[in-house]
């Protein structure tokens, strides 16, 4: 890194460029504050260090000029107990440190090297969000809750580094949606991103013997892992996975390359990303899940929380939802208070994408386009809602008490839908019909 220091009596020169050097930078001294705004704006430097005692309104005025002429440099400033104030002008005018004087090498190299983090981790968190509505996943961007703000910083910063990930959270939560957003702002971003349900497939690493039952996956681990090179694997519900397809795939991450991905032999580098409704601590301690599997999975952990603990996040989520409708259909679609209210108090057990699909369906069927309380189905099943004149209607009351059976059935069974299914006693593929029904698939 190039760093331009202003230091017009060259006092600097002696005790901060060797410092400087050793650590790696390329320290040059500038006597001319003109001069050295032309070389800082030609782009030259990516970091300029300004004695502030050394003409406090040239220092100033570089300063503006310079982040007014898209500058993005880093910038520390350097000055004595009396210069305080003049710095925290500098700081509001776009300077990213401050350190006083008498200042050691080490002191302004420390200031440098937080200023780099604080514009990585900056770079970082914009460009995830950049990459998030550009490819259409707009609803983790939408947060206004500082957990979820939080853990977008998280995701952003372990996006660049290439170990294993374990993503929880409850049906819903947007699991897979951040794992393909975390592979796209990788430096994997231009490979290939697939995807696996393990529910469907719970033997899916098991050796080849029909037990895919002919669906449209590899039958083949192989052709998976060769799918996926260069690129991330998504394993999907992987607490579903069978116990011989779990020793199989630990089998395979014995052999990775060592920095928590999934190395597939020679031929392969594969980064491995999973996906759980509920803490796999549990499925170890009933015996479901191998824990020397869990272990290899769990570098970078991410618990994404159900909607109803960030109630934040409802009004921005619907205003979202609203506008995407509405710039769809060509025409205006708004939402009356109490409808807000309504939706912001709803417990929303199937989470943003029930949500979504229940803000989008009112949406569309709206004759007006001016939403209240009567457009959305699931404020009318609450017998207390004001003005709810369908109270009493049957059809609102059985669906309500179906969809509670399902999400119970569901949490019986750990979000197994299998096993959920069981419990209903219907089929799997009824299951799946009423989860898209209910806004719970």
């Amino acid at each position: 890194m190039r760093i331009l220091i202003l230091d017009p009596d060259e006092s600097l020169r002696s005790s901060i460029c060797p410092a400087l050097e050793e650590a790696g930078y390329e320290p040059e001294v500038r006597r001319d504050p003109e001069a050295a705004l032309v070389e800082a704006q030609a782009g030259g430097f990516e970091a300029l260090l300004l004695d502030l005692e050394t003409g406090e309104s040239g220092v100033l005025a570089l300063l503006r000029r310079y982040r007014a002429g898209g500058g993005s440099g880093l910038v520390v400033v350097i000055g004595g107990p009396a210069m305080t104030a003049l710095a925290a002008i500098a700081l509001r005018e776009g300077a990213d440190a401050f350190v006083k004087k008498p200042a050691l090498p080490d002191e302004i190299l420390l200031a440098l090297r937080q200023a780099e983090d604080r514009e990585r981790l900056r770079q970082e968190v914009a460009r995830l969000r950049a990459t998030l509505g550009a490819r259409g996943l707009e609803p983790l961007v939408v947060a206004e809750d500082p957990k979820m703000r939080g853990l977008l910083e998280q995701a952003a910063r372990a996006a660049a580094a290439d170990g294993a990930v374990l993503i929880t959270g409850e049906r819903g939560t947007g699991k897979a949606l951040l794992a393909q957003a975390m592979h796209r702002f990788s430096r994997r971003g231009d490979a290939a991103f697939v995807a696996v349900d393990c529910d469907a497939v719970p033997d899916l690493f098991a050796p080849p013997n029909g037990a895919n039952g002919g669906l449209p996956l590899p039958a083949d681990p192989q052709s998976l892992w060769r799918s996926a090179n260069r690129g991330t694997l998504l394993l999907e519900e992987i607490v579903a996975l069978s116990p011989d397809s779990q020793r199989q795939l630990l089998s395979r991450l014995g052999r990775s390359n060592g920095n928590g991905g999934a190395s597939a032999g020679r031929d392969t580098d594969v980064r491995l990303m999973a996906t759980s409704r509920s803490p796999l601590e549990g499925a170890v301690d009933e015996g479901r899940f191998r824990p020397e599997l869990l272990q290899r999975l769990r570098g970078i952990t991410i618990v994404l929380p159900p909607l109803r603990e960030r109630a934040e996040d409802v009004p921005a989520l619907v205003t979202h939802f609203v506008q995407q409708v509405a710039s769809r259909t060509g025409r205006p679609v708004s939402i009356t208070a109490s409808a807000m209210a309504g939706l912001s108090s709803y417990a929303w057990p199937g989470n943003v994408r029930e949500l979504r699909q229940v803000v989008e369906r009112a949406a569309t069927l709206s004759p007006s386009g001016k939403l209240d309380r009567a457009d959305f189905q699931v404020l009318m099943t609450d017998p207390g809602a004001p003005g709810a004149g369908g109270v009493y209607a049957l059809r609102p009351q059985v669906d309500s008490v179906e969809r509670e059976a399902i999400v119970r059935a569901l949490a019986a069974a750990r979000g197994t839908r299998r096993e959920a299914a069981k419990l209903l006693q219907v089929s799997l593929r009824t299951l799946f019909y009423k989860l898209r029904r209910y806004g719970l698939g």
